[in-house]
This record gives C-alpha cells, sequence and structure tokens, in this order.
C-alpha cells in the first residue's frame, strides 16, 4: 500500500485526490489547504483528517505527494518533499520563478535520482501519444503547429496566461520536435488582459514551430498539426458520442479541459502511481518544466519589445 498526500484542494487538487481515492493499492493519506473550510471539506469526503499546514504535509515523508497549490508555493513544497524521501507530481510550474524551477532541478542533480513529476498531461494523451507514435514512422518534423482555444470570459494578464495555458504548447513543442531557440511573439489584447497570442518558435534541428492562442472561443480545443519530409499528421479529437438532433449530427466538444483531457490526467495519476515502485520518476521532468517555463519568459519578454528573442539553452 502506497501512502499519498494531495496538497491543495481546489479544482486540480479534488481531481487528483478523487482519482487517487479510486486506485488500487493507494491510501490518500492525507489532503491539505490553507484555507480550513475547503480542506475540511475535502477531508470528510474521504474520512480523514484535515489539514492547514502544507509545508508540514510536504515534509512528513509520504510515498507520494502531490502539488497542487498556487504557484508560487510548487518550488519550495517539491524541495520539502524531496528532502523528505517523497516521489512529487507537481502540477506546473515547477515554480512561479525561473530561479525556483532550477533550484528543483538542482535538487534532483544532486540527488542522482529523478523524484518529480510534472503536470504535463498532454504526455498522457492518447491523440497526443498517437500521433507521436505516427512521427516515428514519418521522417524529421519540418513545422510543428499548435492550436490552443479557451474559454476564460474574464480577461487574464499575460503572465497568466502564459503559466496556465501556453506553458502547456510550449512543452508540447519541446517534447515533441526538440529545443527551442528563439521565440516571436504576438498578441492582439481585449480590456483587462490577452485575447489572442501567436508565437514563432525557432527550434536547435531546424525546424519551426508556432502557437496559435485564443481565450475566449466558442469551446475549449486542443490540436497539434506537424509537417515532416514526407507527409502531414494532426492529433484526433477526443472519442464523444455523436448526437442525431435537429435533423443533423453533432458532436459535443465541451467548454472545459477537465473534459477534454480527463482521460489523460486518469492515465498521468495512475502512471504516477506505478512509478512510485520505480528506481526513478517517469514522465515529464523537473528539467522539461524548466525548458519550458526559459521560453515562456523570452516570449513575453518578445510580447514586450515586439521583437525576436533568443531562448538561452
Amino acid at each position: 500500500m502506497k501512502t499519498v498526500a494531495v496538497v491543495g484542494a481546489g479544482g486540480m487538487g479534488q481531481f487528483h485526490a478523487a482519482t487517487l481515492a479510486a486506485l488500487q493499492g493507494v491510501e490518500l493519506a492525507a489532503v491539505c489547504d490553507v484555507n480550513v473550510d475547503t480542506a475540511t471539506k475535502l477531508a470528510k469526503t474521504y474520512g480523514i483528517e484535515p489539514t492547514t499546514d502544507p509545508a508540514a504535509v510536504a515534509s512528513a515523508g509520504y510515498d507520494g505527494v502531490v502539488i497542487a497549490s498556487p504557484d508560487e508555493t510548487h518550488s519550495e513544497l517539491t524541495l520539502l518533499a524531496m528532502k523528505a524521501g517523497s516521489r512529487v507530481l507537481c502540477e506546473k510550474p515547477l515554480s512561479n520563478t525561473l530561479t525556483g524551477a532550477q533550484a528543483v532541478v538542482d535538487a534532483e542533480s544532486e540527488l542522482g535520482q529523478r523524484r518529480v513529476q510534472l503536470g504535463f498531461m498532454r504526455r498522457f494523451d492518447p491523440a497526443h501519444l498517437a500521433l507521436e507514435a505516427e512521427l516515428q514512422k514519418l521522417g524529421e518534423i519540418q513545422y510543428l503547429r499548435c492550436t490552443h482555444r479557451n474559454t476564460n470570459a474574464i480577461a487574464r494578464a499575460p503572465e497568466v496566461v502564459m503559466v496556465q495555458s501556453l506553458v502547456h504548447d510550449i512543452h508540447t513543442v519541446h517534447w515533441l520536435a526538440g529545443t527551442v531557440t528563439a521565440v516571436d511573439a504576438r498578441v492582439i489584447e481585449r480590456p483587462g488582459g490577452l485575447g489572442h497570442v501567436l508565437l514563432i518558435l525557432r527550434l536547435a534541428s531546424g525546424a519551426t514551430a508556432s502557437v496559435e492562442f485564443s481565450d475566449n472561443t466558442y469551446a475549449y480545443e486542443v490540436e497539434v498539426e506537424a509537417t515532416t519530409e514526407n507527409a502531414m499528421i494532426t492529433t484526433a479529437p477526443p472519442q464523444r458520442p455523436r448526437l442525431r438532433i435537429a435533423g443533423d449530427h453533432r458532436t459535443p466538444i465541451g467548454n472545459d479541459w477537465f473534459g477534454w483531457f480527463a482521460d489523460a490526467y486518469r492515465a498521468q495519476d495512475r502512471a504516477w502511481v506505478q512509478s512510485l515502485t520505480a528506481p526513478a520518476a517517469i514522465g515529464p521532468s523537473a528539467s522539461d518544466s524548466l525548458a519550458a517555463q526559459t521560453v515562456a519568459i523570452a516570449a513575453l519578454e518578445s510580447m514586450a519589445t515586439g521583437e525576436q528573442v533568443a531562448v538561452a539553452i
């Protein structure tokens, strides 16, 4: 039996807790949130005592700790859990600063063992995995195009858009096509924040990638299109029921990432639990997160200056 704790009892923390509690061989030993009412409500669901001290939970030495607390707490709690000997599943970003992310990467290096998995759940999404498998047969990537539509009626600041949304797409580029060496960002603002973002990314391989993002559209959608030496391939949409309604065939899309990536999140958590008995952590790494965050910071600089910005590798 593996003991796991969830730090952060918001939407993501609740999802992780429910997923982990349903897995065989897992004891959900602790749930924690600084808000006592939030912590109490979630803990009561699983018949355990509520906890409001994230640092104490991270330092307790559970087999695994899920960190779904606010971004600015991620690196500190990850370091505490690593020091206590726990494996960590940390929601992105690894830190709200490059310094914090680098500290986690350095700590792992000193330990000589990977202990951290990042919550880039697209690495467990069936559509993305199927595209990755096919790419192995199609020759070198020449151009990778990521599109990301969101449904945020309330505008968000550039830093928030980058860390909460676009960092996923940047990681997808890093995962599927390789290291980013330069970024050129163009934006269309809306009152209070960003409406549309276009990132043009130069890769170390000589290939090019783009990320097209819209923050307030009709539904939530994520797609990847790759052009290779020999072919073009796109991700398939999630499997959803088809409806016959009003004389037409329709496939519901949904309006949030839980609907689109629910299976990926569950697969991610299952894989993380299985890896607790492996010699090292699996999946997206602390270094992967640092790389994506480095590109994100460069993109913010490009937004501000209107110039292409080199990415420090």
